[in-house]
């Protein structure tokens, strides 16, 4: 729980941003919030869907084309 002179100061300085301003305070406010549940979950289940078909096909393609083969002469 945030402290009463915390409180005070967040509540002075938002009383001197533009409606603008206090909007985008609050949507950062929700993105925190937001992000500390997720993360409660899991650190990775955050990014699932975030990559396009093209991207994940463009990924499988290199992997195929050059992290399955060995070279044994690179050591």
């Amino acid at each position: 729980m945030a402290s009463k002179t915390f409180e005070n100061e967040f509540l002075k300085g938002l009383d001197l941003l533009s409606k603008e301003q206090q909007d985008k305070v609050i949507s950062y406010i929700k993105a925190l919030l937001k992000r500390t549940k997720s993360s409660q979950h899991s650190g990775l289940l955050q990014f699932a869907g975030s990559l396009n078909p093209n991207d994940v096909q463009e990924i499988n393609s290199a992997i195929e084309a050059g992290c399955e083969n060995i070279d044994k002469n690179e050591w």
